[in-house]
Parts: structure tokens; C-alpha cells; sequence
């Protein structure tokens, strides 16, 4: 049993307990050292980033000093330069892009803008503008319309297109929006799907509820149609226009907004000889 005590006694008891308690004080220490170590280092890392900050903020090699602009072609390069001079100077690191964008978008033509900030003192822009799809005319005044059936400026013979197809509505412009859109579809359909036809339609007003009016130039006559069947509606016109030989200029205007015929007003009454009256096929009877 002594020794059995002896022993175990041995086994817990230290053979130099001050020695343990130094050993435990140097780990204690290192540790200490080790923390104290990288809080010099985080606190280098934070002064550095922060001097390096102030540095940039406001070190004048960060001037702006070139403004770079891609993508505008309608937009007049007087109007960018009025907006963008205001950066020149500015702190690249400082300024708003959001106010970029804002004050560019602002003008007519531009849609969309992406900035750029290239260090150490050059802003690139790059800006998408709108595609105008027709005029419209607000009370005299001819604008572009863009795709969405907004209006964004004016007719300008040194921008833009001016041989798109005219939409006439009554002003102002901002309650007449569905109209406008209305018409805009109606136009993007025919030139995806019936190019000639697009390319006869000078005018387009929109009557309620779905109906339209439209200058065909070829025949310089009013036209009026629904959406729906268009092209089919308008080679039956054709094909009466052709058999009838009537030029252009000799009718009123024709109504194709009815399922089963095409009325046709001409200018002047049409000569029936004996031998052409049976030939207008019953579906599509001319009217004097």
C-alpha cells in the first residue's frame, strides 16, 4: 500500500513545481507579445491606409484633367462639353457618378450612361442614345420619338432622321402617351414584318379605340385600318387600286377597317362600261 501511495503521489507532485510556474509565465508573456505584435501591425496597416486615403482625396495629381465621351452620335459635342466641363478639376476619387449620369441622361438624346474613373486623372463616359422610330407633332412643333413612345426633341436638320413616318396627335404631348405608343407599335411591326408597306406610310393619326388613319404616299390617299390584318387588307386595296387603274390622286380615301370588303372613295366617279361592271368580286364592292 506505501508504495502503491508513493508512486502515484510522485505522479501528480512536479519534481521542480518553480520551474512549471516560470515555463507558464514565459508562455503567458510570449503571448502577450504576440497580441501586442499585431496590434502595431493592424494599427501600421490602418495609419497607412488612411494617410493613403487622405492622399488620394486630396492630392491634386488626381485632378480631373481628361474626360473621354464614346458613343454619341446625334447628341451635339457643344451640349456634352456644357455638362462635363463641370468635372474638369474635381477629385477623381470624389466625384459623384451617380451626378455624372444624372446630368448627362438629361439630355435629349441620351438614354443611358456609363463612367469610368482611370487613375490618375481621366474620366471616361460612354453614353447610349435614344433611336428615334417617327416624328410626332405637338401642335407644330415635329419631335423624334423613341421606341418606349417618348418624345425627347426636337426635329433638328442637322440630327436624326427626317424622312421617318409622322404621328399627329392632339396636344399636349404628355395626354397623348397611349396614343403616341399605340401608333409606335404599329409602326415597329410593319417595318419587321412588311418593310414595302412601312416605307408607303408617311402619316399615321391614331383613332379610338384601335383604329389609325394613314397617308400612303404611294397613292397620296388617307387610308384607314385596324391593327390587325393590315397587310392583307392593304394588297386587297392595292389589288382594286390596280384593276380600277387608278393613279395616284384619284381617290378620296379608302376604309379598310371593315371584315368583308374594301370601300374605296374616288375622286371622281369611276366610268362603268357594260362590260366591267360584273367585275368587282362581291366581297370587296367599290363605293362612288
Amino acid at each position: 500500500m506505501s508504495n502503491s501511495f508513493d508512486t502515484t503521489a510522485r505522479f501528480f507532485r512536479p519534481a521542480d513545481a518553480g520551474r512549471v510556474r516560470r515555463n507558464y509565465r514565459r508562455v503567458q508573456v510570449g503571448r502577450l507579445i504576440g497580441v501586442a505584435r499585431n496590434a502595431v501591425i493592424i494599427a501600421g496597416v490602418a495609419i497607412g491606409s488612411f494617410a493613403a486615403y487622405r492622399h488620394v482625396q486630396s492630392g491634386r495629381q488626381f485632378a480631373v484633367k481628361t474626360i473621354v465621351v464614346d458613343g454619341a452620335v446625334h447628341t451635339p459635342r457643344s451640349a456634352i462639353d456644357a455638362v462635363t466641363r463641370q468635372y474638369v478639376g474635381m477629385n477623381l476619387f470624389k466625384l459623384d457618378i451617380g451626378r455624372v449620369r444624372r446630368d448627362l441622361g438629361a439630355l435629349p438624346w441620351i438614354s443611358h450612361v456609363d463612367v469610368e474613373a482611370h487613375v490618375p486623372d481621366t474620366l471616361r463616359i460612354r453614353v447610349a442614345e435614344r433611336s428615334p422610330v417617327a416624328l410626332v407633332d405637338n401642335g407644330g412643333t415635329i419631335g423624334y420619338v423613341d421606341e418606349q413612345g417618348v418624345a425627347f426633341a426636337a426635329l433638328s436638320p442637322a440630327v436624326g432622321d427626317a424622312d421617318l413616318p409622322l404621328i399627329r396627335v392632339t396636344p399636349p404631348l404628355a395626354d397623348a402617351r397611349g396614343d403616341i405608343t399605340r401608333c409606335v407599335k404599329l409602326l415597329r411591326d410593319l417595318r419587321i414584318n412588311d418593310p414595302q408597306l412601312y416605307a408607303r406610310i408617311s402619316e399615321v393619326t391614331p383613332i379610338a379605340p384601335t383604329g389609325f388613319a394613314m397617308f400612303d404616299r404611294e397613292i397620296g390617299a388617307v387610308v384607314y385600318a385596324d391593327a390587325n390584318d393590315i397587310s392583307a387588307r392593304w394588297r386587297d386595296l392595292r389589288a382594286i387600286i390596280a384593276a380600277e387603274n387608278l393613279g395616284r390622286g384619284a381617290i378620296e380615301y379608302a376604309d379598310l377597317r371593315f371584315a368583308d370588303r374594301v370601300i374605296v372613295k374616288p375622286v371622281k366617279p369611276i366610268a362603268m362600261t357594260a362590260a366591267a361592271v360584273p367585275a368587282p368580286l362581291p366581297s370587296i364592292p367599290i363605293t362612288n
